[in-house]
C-alpha cells in the first residue's frame, strides 16, 4: 500500500511544486478551493478557514502532512487592516487540533517564515505564534517539524511577492524600475524548486520541535536583484532603478542560518542569476504562448 500525504494549501505556490514531487513515493490529498488534480477534500475549507469534519473516523491515517495554507496579504495592506490581519491564528490552530486527532505517521511540516524577525508586522506574529502552537503538539509526541523559509521566488509567483513584482517590471522595459523601500534591504532568495526540496528532506531528516531555516546563506540587496534582472533580461540596455520610499520594506536583512540545514543534509542547488534566468525564460514562453492563443 503507498503512504498518504496531506498537503493544505495544494495549489498555492509552494502546493503547486511540492504536490507532483510528493506524488512519486505518496498518494497526495489536497485541500484548497483551487486544487484540482489527485483526490477530493477531506477537509472542509470555507473562506480561509478549516471547519471540523463531521466524520473524524473517516480520515486516513496520513503518513505526512504538510501545512501550507495561509491568507498571505501584501505588507502594505496587512500593517493596516485590524484585527482580520490575524485570521490565520485561527487556521493554524485548527490544523493543530486536527494533528492532535490524527497524528501523522513520518512528519506534520508547519511551514513558518523567516519573517518572524519584525515585530510591528501582524504576519510575525501569525507565524510566531503558530510557532508555539506546534511546539505545543510536539511536546505530546506530534512529530513536528517546523520550517522558516527564506525568500521564495520563482516564475508563477504572485506579484504581491517582490521578486515577481521587479521582474515584471523588468520584463514590461519600464524605465526607472521601481524597487520597494529603500532598495537596500538584503534578503536571501531561494529558488522554489530549493524550498520544495527542503520540504521533502525535513520529512525525513530535518530535528523535529525546533525551527530550522531553509536558504541560502547569500543575501542580495533588492537593487542587486533588479540589476541582475536587467542585465539577464535586456544584456547592455541602460536601465534606471528608483527605490519607492512610500512603501515598506520591513526587515533590513534576512539571511537563513543555512548551516543547521546543512548539517543534516540539505543544501540549495539552484544559484541566484540561473534562477533568474529560469524566470526569464518561462515567463517570455508564457507570454508568447498567450500571444499566439
Amino acid at each position: 500500500m503507498r503512504k498518504t500525504a496531506l498537503i493544505t494549501g495544494a495549489a498555492g505556490f509552494l502546493g503547486r511544486y511540492l504536490a507532483p514531487l510528493l506524488s512519486k513515493e505518496y498518494d497526495v490529498y489536497g485541500i484548497d478551493p483551487k486544487y484540482k488534480p489527485g483526490h477530493v477534500e477531506y477537509c472542509s475549507y470555507v473562506r480561509g478557514r478549516f471547519e471540523n469534519y463531521i466524520g473524524y473516523n473517516l480520515f486516513p491515517d496520513f503518513d505526512v502532512i504538510v501545512h501550507l495554507a495561509a491568507n498571505i496579504l501584501p505588507i502594505d495592506k496587512r500593517m493596516g487592516m485590524g484585527s482580520e490581519a490575524y485570521q490565520d491564528i485561527e487556521l493554524d490552530w485548527a490544523m493543530a487540533k486536527f494533528a492532535e486527532a490524527h497524528p501523522p505517521k513520518k512528519a506534520f511540516v508547519y511551514m513558518s517564515s523567516c519573517a518572524v524577525d519584525t515585530p510591528e508586522d501582524p504576519y510575525a506574529w501569525i507565524k510566531l505564534t503558530g510557532e508555539r502552537v506546534f511546539t505545543s503538539i510536539y511536546k505530546i509526541g506530534v512529530p513536528v517539524v517546523i520550517l522558516r523559509p527564506f525568500s521564495g521566488y520563482g516564475t508563477d509567483q504572485d506579484d504581491a511577492y517582490p521578486f515577481s513584482a521587479i521582474l515584471k517590471r523588468v520584463l514590461n522595459e519600464e524605465n526607472p524600475v521601481k524597487v520597494w523601500g529603500s532598495g537596500y534591504q538584503v534578503r536571501d532568495w531561494i529558488h522554489v524548486e530549493d524550498l520544495v526540496r527542503g520540504i521533502v528532506w525535513a520529512i525525513e531528516q530535518a530535528p523535529r520541535g525546533v525551527p530550522i531555516d531553509i536558504g541560502t546563506g547569500v543575501g542580495t540587496e533588492m537593487f542587486s536583484l533588479a540589476r541582475t534582472m536587467i542585465k539577464l533580461a535586456f544584456p547592455g540596455k541602460e536601465v534606471l532603478i528608483e527605490a519607492d520610499m512610500d512603501k515598506p520594506e520591513s526587515s533590513r536583512s534576512r539571511i537563513a542560518k543555512h548551516l543547521i540545514a546543512q548539517a543534516y543534509g540539505f543544501k540549495a542547488e539552484i544559484s541566484l542569476e540561473e534562477g533568474i534566468r529560469i524566470a526569464i525564460e518561462e515567463s517570455r514562453g508564457k507570454n508568447d504562448l498567450s500571444a499566439t492563443a
